[in-house]
Protein backbone atom coordinates (compact mmCIF):
# COMPACT_ATOMS: atom_id res chain seq x y z
CA UNK A 1 0.00 0.00 0.00
CA UNK A 2 3.36 2.44 1.02
CA UNK A 3 4.68 1.50 -2.87
CA UNK A 4 1.32 2.63 -4.34
CA UNK A 5 1.09 5.87 -2.60
CA UNK A 6 4.34 6.58 -3.07
CA UNK A 7 3.77 6.18 -6.98
CA UNK A 8 0.96 7.68 -6.87
CA UNK A 9 2.49 11.20 -5.23
CA UNK A 10 5.14 11.17 -7.65
CA UNK A 11 2.55 11.27 -10.67
CA UNK A 12 1.34 14.29 -8.87
CA UNK A 13 4.54 15.45 -8.79
CA UNK A 14 5.09 15.52 -11.84
CA UNK A 15 2.26 16.85 -13.33
CA UNK A 16 3.02 19.79 -11.06
CA UNK A 17 6.53 19.69 -12.12
CA UNK A 18 4.78 19.86 -15.48
CA UNK A 19 2.84 22.61 -14.70
CA UNK A 20 5.40 24.35 -13.26
CA UNK A 21 7.75 24.19 -16.15
CA UNK A 22 5.20 25.90 -18.57
CA UNK A 23 4.67 28.48 -16.81
CA UNK A 24 8.11 29.49 -16.43
CA UNK A 25 8.96 28.61 -19.83
CA UNK A 26 5.23 31.03 -20.81
CA UNK A 27 7.19 33.56 -18.73
CA UNK A 28 10.09 33.56 -20.91
CA UNK A 29 8.41 33.72 -23.93
CA UNK A 30 6.60 36.75 -23.95
CA UNK A 31 7.68 39.41 -26.17
CA UNK A 32 10.61 41.04 -25.51
CA UNK A 33 12.14 39.14 -23.29
CA UNK A 34 14.55 36.44 -23.80
CA UNK A 35 12.44 34.79 -26.50
CA UNK A 36 15.80 34.21 -28.84
CA UNK A 37 17.28 32.01 -26.30
CA UNK A 38 14.02 30.12 -25.49
CA UNK A 39 15.35 26.70 -27.31
CA UNK A 40 18.33 26.53 -24.45
CA UNK A 41 16.41 27.43 -21.97
CA UNK A 42 13.41 24.93 -22.73
CA UNK A 43 16.21 22.29 -22.79
CA UNK A 44 18.12 23.61 -19.94
CA UNK A 45 14.91 23.40 -18.13
CA UNK A 46 14.34 19.75 -19.57
CA UNK A 47 17.41 18.61 -18.52
CA UNK A 48 17.13 19.90 -14.77
CA UNK A 49 13.79 18.23 -14.21
CA UNK A 50 15.74 14.95 -15.49
CA UNK A 51 17.35 15.49 -12.42
CA UNK A 52 14.85 15.89 -10.42
CA UNK A 53 12.77 13.02 -11.76
CA UNK A 54 15.83 10.83 -11.45
CA UNK A 55 16.37 11.43 -7.76
CA UNK A 56 13.17 11.75 -7.27
CA UNK A 57 12.77 8.36 -8.17
CA UNK A 58 15.83 6.69 -6.96
CA UNK A 59 14.95 7.68 -3.35
CA UNK A 60 11.25 6.94 -3.39
CA UNK A 61 10.44 4.36 -5.50
CA UNK A 62 13.54 2.45 -5.65
CA UNK A 63 14.64 -0.44 -8.11
CA UNK A 64 10.81 -1.72 -8.71
CA UNK A 65 10.37 -1.77 -12.49
CA UNK A 66 6.49 -2.02 -11.54
CA UNK A 67 6.40 1.97 -10.24
CA UNK A 68 6.49 3.12 -14.22
CA UNK A 69 3.14 1.92 -14.73
CA UNK A 70 1.74 2.72 -11.42
CA UNK A 71 3.59 6.34 -12.32
CA UNK A 72 2.87 6.75 -16.02
CA UNK A 73 -0.91 5.81 -16.58
CA UNK A 74 -2.13 7.76 -14.21
CA UNK A 75 -0.02 10.89 -14.63
CA UNK A 76 -1.23 10.88 -18.25
CA UNK A 77 -4.90 9.44 -17.36
CA UNK A 78 -6.04 11.62 -14.64
CA UNK A 79 -3.21 14.04 -13.11
CA UNK A 80 -1.96 15.79 -16.07
CA UNK A 81 -5.20 16.81 -17.70
CA UNK A 82 -6.38 18.02 -13.96
CA UNK A 83 -3.43 20.45 -13.70
CA UNK A 84 -3.92 21.50 -17.11
CA UNK A 85 -7.58 21.97 -16.96
CA UNK A 86 -7.01 23.68 -13.32
CA UNK A 87 -4.54 25.92 -14.99
CA UNK A 88 -6.74 27.18 -17.82
CA UNK A 89 -9.51 27.94 -15.77
CA UNK A 90 -6.83 30.29 -13.49
CA UNK A 91 -5.42 32.21 -16.75
CA UNK A 92 -6.87 34.57 -18.95
CA UNK A 93 -7.13 34.14 -23.16
CA UNK A 94 -4.00 35.15 -24.11
CA UNK A 95 -1.95 33.76 -21.54
CA UNK A 96 -3.79 30.56 -21.86
CA UNK A 97 -3.37 30.40 -25.80
CA UNK A 98 0.24 30.53 -25.19
CA UNK A 99 0.30 28.16 -22.04
CA UNK A 100 -1.30 25.45 -24.78
CA UNK A 101 0.93 26.32 -27.36
CA UNK A 102 4.19 25.40 -25.42
CA UNK A 103 2.14 22.70 -24.34
CA UNK A 104 1.73 21.15 -27.48
CA UNK A 105 5.27 22.28 -28.76
CA UNK A 106 7.45 20.53 -25.90
CA UNK A 107 5.06 17.85 -24.27
CA UNK A 108 6.95 15.33 -26.59
CA UNK A 109 10.35 16.39 -24.97
CA UNK A 110 9.27 16.27 -20.95
CA UNK A 111 7.72 12.72 -21.91
CA UNK A 112 11.23 11.98 -22.89
CA UNK A 113 12.83 13.42 -20.14
CA UNK A 114 10.54 11.87 -17.59
CA UNK A 115 10.51 8.63 -19.06
CA UNK A 116 14.70 8.87 -19.11
CA UNK A 117 14.36 10.33 -15.20
CA UNK A 118 12.66 7.70 -14.09
CA UNK A 119 14.15 4.77 -15.68
CA UNK A 120 17.91 6.04 -15.24
CA UNK A 121 16.65 6.40 -11.23
CA UNK A 122 15.44 3.58 -11.17
CA UNK A 123 18.23 1.30 -12.81
CA UNK A 124 20.94 3.41 -10.70
CA UNK A 125 18.50 2.58 -7.05
CA UNK A 126 20.23 -0.02 -4.90
CA UNK A 127 18.55 -3.06 -4.65
CA UNK A 128 16.45 -3.56 -1.63
CA UNK A 129 17.87 -5.97 0.93
CA UNK A 130 16.05 -8.55 2.02
CA UNK A 131 15.92 -9.45 5.76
Amino acid sequence: MRFLIETQILAILFAFFWVLYLNIIAFFDQPGRALQYINWFVFGFAILLTIIYFLMTKYFIGRNWMAVLLILLPYFLIYQPFFERLQSSLVNDNYRMMINFLSRSTGTLHVITMLFGIMMGIMFSKPQSKG
